[in-house]
């Protein structure tokens, strides 16, 4: 029985990297690869429960049965954490994902618009839902105001989001609009921005941006991140 609880735990084991590899390759979408992950825990969860029975039933009477059971329960504990964090961080944070620094006038997407499907989440920032949280949890989030002249800015603005890893989709200094897209590094969504700049009433100039998820309903925090990422790096 202890054997077979150990093989059953490196199925657990392998189901989050499945997942992962399997969303990336695009052999399946993100949803399933969510639900898999869900039974991978459901599967640690009654491997760790049946791995301590079994050790502490058998650690005297068969004890190459009980090892395996305690390192069923080892390796299943891997999992369980590696999704705990996640779980611990997406409750720590709210479930939006759609991030502006300018929350009652939030910049515009225009080029990424018409490259985003029609099942990707929508791009409308709703101010009543989403102004309150947001700036209650990400409250270093707000506009950037600079000396720079809006030229320098926008020039400015280009540099970043390249030195970021961002690709630059649309760069239009005309109108002081950069469009920009993220690929996240584990799971390979895509995250889209875009990056306004205006002349500033008090001179210089403010620069504004929105990040938003393509999937999913809580981003975990990642479009803030990166927001203030850029706003770091771009006053260096």
């Amino acid at each position: 029985m202890g054997q077979w609880l150990k093989r059953l735990s490196y199925l657990a084991l392998v189901g989050f990297p499945l997942a992962v590899l399997g969303t990336r390759l695009e052999l399946f979408d993100f949803r399933t690869a969510f639900a898999g992950i869900t039974y991978t825990v459901y599967l640690a969860v009654a491997l760790v429960f049946l791995g301590l029975v079994l050790f502490f039933m058998q650690r005297k009477s068969n004890p190459d049965s009980a090892k395996a059971a305690r390192w069923a329960t080892i390796i299943s504990l891997i999992p369980l954490l590696g999704i705990g964090t996640q779980l611990v961080t997406a409750r720590s944070v709210p479930e939006i994902h759609n991030i502006s620094t300018d929350v009652v006038d939030p910049p515009a997407f225009n080029k990424i618009s018409e490259i985003r499907s029609s099942t990707d989440n929508p791009l409308e920032y709703d101010q009543e839902k989403l102004a309150a949280v947001q700036q209650k949890a990400y409250p270093g989030v707000k506009t950037l105001v600079s000396s720079l002249s809006k030229a320098e800015a926008h020039e400015r603005a280009i540099v970043v989001s390249q030195a970021l890893g961002w690709e630059v989709v649309s760069d239009d200094s005309f109108n002081g609009i950069v469009e920009a897209t993220e690929t996240t590094t584990l799971w390979g969504f895509k995250d889209d921005v875009v990056i306004r700049i205006r002349d500033h009433e008090s001179g210089g100039t403010a620069v504004d941006l929105r990040s938003v998820s393509r999937v999913g309903r809580s981003d975990l925090g990642a479009n803030a991140k990166r927001i203030e990422r850029f706003l770091q790096a771009f006053n260096q």
